[in-house]
């Protein structure tokens, strides 16, 4: 756009009483290379604008902390404008439900994105684990089970209309596929399971090329689901202080509960998109300790386990040298 940026428009557990749709033509426009969010509570301030994008160097990746603007701002030549679409969705869709750091807004400068986004409270899970007791654990493993099962039941649109792919229906965005041709996106799950036989073998000549043991085991007829790709303890925020209140604010959860702890956002949501039912739960052990009580106690109290599947998607990534 020359000279203006563009407004975005918007055009136990039990189930969720109506469940929400997120469609690529829902989205605000993904090809605008600068977009503010008014409506949002950055400018809320009168006068107050979006700091330049940092010069960096585009072969590097980064966060820059504005702490005096409850400002972070993030680039780096595999951010998307997708990461930030999904943020967006999540967050207009969901709500609390799911607490997503706050979009402001997103600029693209010779070809990298910054996202600019609000600075959430807290501490990562990650660096409050090794401390918390045995009852604080299972509140928040709670919450992140609620909010799995919240993003799980987002639907696509249409019957007949779904999809794997990134939340604009762009190419895959999860780092199994890093350094490997663009992943579709796939109409259906046989177009995926084709392309994940043709990866490694793609050298090969026809004659040469061979049925892969490991996808022929996979389920045909499973479900599409949305997935952060990404649930991690180093990317779920949590409170630190034993009520919410103050730094640790974030809406509709710290302000709504007394809880000792609580989780405060899901952050880092640059892999997420539509992916095979089983896809979350193998992301969530792939990057674990395989026999640490994340692992073996914790995740199935946050999401139904899927081991057949995990084991075989650990050896086809194993097998095709995935980061």
């Amino acid at each position: 756009m020359s000279g203006q940026r563009a407004q975005p428009q918007a055009t136990d557990r039990k189930p969720l009483s109506t469940s929400k749709t997120i469609r690529p033509d829902w989205l605000p426009d993904p090809s605008q290379t600068e977009v503010d969010f008014r409506d949002s509570a950055f400018f809320k301030q009168d006068g107050r604008e979006l700091p330049n994008p940092p010069v960096v160097d585009a072969h590097r990746k980064g966060i820059v902390v504005v702490p005096e603007m409850q400002l972070v701002i993030k680039h780096g030549p595999n951010v998307t404008i997708d990461e930030a679409l999904t943020m967006w969705a999540v967050r207009k869709q969901l709500g609390s439900e799911v607490p997503v750091p706050e979009l402001y807004g997103w600029r693209v400068v010779n070809g990298t994105v910054f996202i600019y986004m609000e600075l959430v409270g807290g501490v990562t899970l990650e660096q409050r684990w090794p401390d918390m007791t045995h009852s604080e654990k299972e509140i928040v493993c709670s919450q992140l089970g609620q909010m799995l099962f919240a993003l799980r039941d987002l639907k696509q649109g249409e019957k007949g209309n779904s999809f794997i792919g990134s939340i604009t229906r762009g190419p895959l965005l999860d780092r199994v596929f890093y350094y490997l041709p663009k992943a579709g996106p796939f109409d259906n799950l046989k177009d995926f399971y084709d392309w994940l036989e043709w990866l490694p073998q793609r050298y090969l000549t026809p004659e040469e090329r061979f049925k892969n043991p490991y996808l022929q085991l996979l389920p045909e007829d499973t479900t599409i689901k949305f997935t952060h790709a990404d649930v991690h303890p180093s990317n779920i925020m949590v409170s630190t202080a034993k009520s919410g209140s103050g730094s640790d604010s974030s809406p509709g959860w710290a302000s709504a509960s007394d809880l000792p702890i609580h989780v405060l956002a899901l952050i880092d949501w640059g892999q997420s998109g539509w992916y095979p039912d089983y896809w979350e739960y193998f992301k969530m052990c792939y990057t674990v300790d395989w026999e640490g009580d994340w692992r073996v106690e914790w995740l199935p109290k946050m999401i139904e386990p899927m081991e057949d599947e995990e084991n075989l998607m650990s050896a086809y990534t194993m097998g095709i040298g995935a980061v």
